[in-house]
């Protein structure tokens, strides 16, 4: 057992709290906790988890992180060989190829509006063949049409001039018609819904609808820890936020529920979609969580 594994301890049962209690207390898995005593941090999935643990622990028994990092740092290993995992560069290229995506979305609504307008356009040709023989008076034949002839000779220049007049209007209907049927605009896109469910100890649940695409945005204005795990518990992304990194984007259209847990909520946002999900809890509490069920 380190020093530094002895004073948690012995503040823990100073505490009168066990290593479950401890556990509730964090939600850090007590074999974590108990490494963490023990000075084995061969378990932890990186040294960053290291300090992070360690920080939570001390917090839980009411002992100063910042203190214990500097009393023993040379007991704790660096964070500086922690990379950050695979799952973010991965969800940054879904970022860069959702733009495409939602552009080959538009797609075949586009494609239905020029199959509409064709059609509207034969038919229109159609209607115009259709009326220009109606009034061809030709198409009689017997005495019809020489009546039909004299009839035509009769007809006093005003009166062609009225017909002439009539038969642009009514083409000119149509057009209007027309146009006004090929700018229809496609039906809306369902509109994201995003209702909470409450608060729940440490965790503040929303239901997310109305959306196939998801992305999470994550911005603080200091220095925090985000992580974010599925329903089983696997871990999607980790990351230490700074004042120069301080941004990060999640794509988790592929997931029906996942939780985002943020280590300092203080001037932190979290966005879904570009909307504001707010922490259920006073930035006071930390950390908490941001839990995301998704209704399809």
């Amino acid at each position: 057992m380190t020093e530094l594994g002895n004073r948690l301890k012995e503040a823990r049962e100073g505490k009168g709290l066990s290593l479950d209690e401890v556990q509730s207390l964090t939600k850090i898995q007590k074999r974590y906790l108990q490494g963490i005593e023990e000075g084995n941090y061969t378990m932890m999935p990186g040294s960053f988890y290291v300090r992070a643990f360690i920080k939570q622990y001390a917090e839980a028994v009411d002992l100063q992180p910042d203190e214990l990092f500097e009393e023993f740092a040379n007991e704790i290993p660096s964070n500086h060989e922690d990379q950050i995992p695979s799952h973010l560069s991965r969800a940054q290229t879904r970022k860069g190829t959702s733009g495409s995506s939602r552009m080959f979305s538009f797609l075949p609504t586009f494609i239905t509006v020029i199959f509409i307008v064709g059609i509207l356009a034969v038919v229109y040709f159609l209607a115009v063949q259709l009326m220009s023989e109606d009034n061809d008076p030709d198409a009689g034949n017997g005495t019809e049409e020489s009546v039909g002839i004299e009839q035509q000779e009769e007809v006093s220049p005003a009166a062609e001039e009225e017909g002439d007049e009539e038969q642009p209007a009514e083409e000119a209907e149509e057009s209007a018609s027309e146009e006004e049927s090929a700018e229809e605009p496609a039906e809306p896109a369902d509109e994201l819904s995003i209702e909470s469910g409450g608060t729940d100890a440490q965790t503040t649940t929303y239901q997310v609808s109305g959306t196939e695409e998801i992305e999470v945005t994550i911005e603080s204005s200091s220095s925090s820890w985000v992580g974010i795990t599925d329903e089983d518990q696997n871990e999607l992304i980790s990351k230490q936020m700074t004042q120069t990194d301080n941004e990060l984007s999640f794509d988790a259209s592929e997931y029906d529920w996942f939780r985002i847990r943020v280590g300092s909520t203080s001037g932190t946002e979290v966005k879904i979609n570009g909307e504001l999900v707010e922490f259920g809890l006073s930035t006071d509490v930390n950390p908490q969580n941001i839990a995301i069920e998704v209704e399809n």
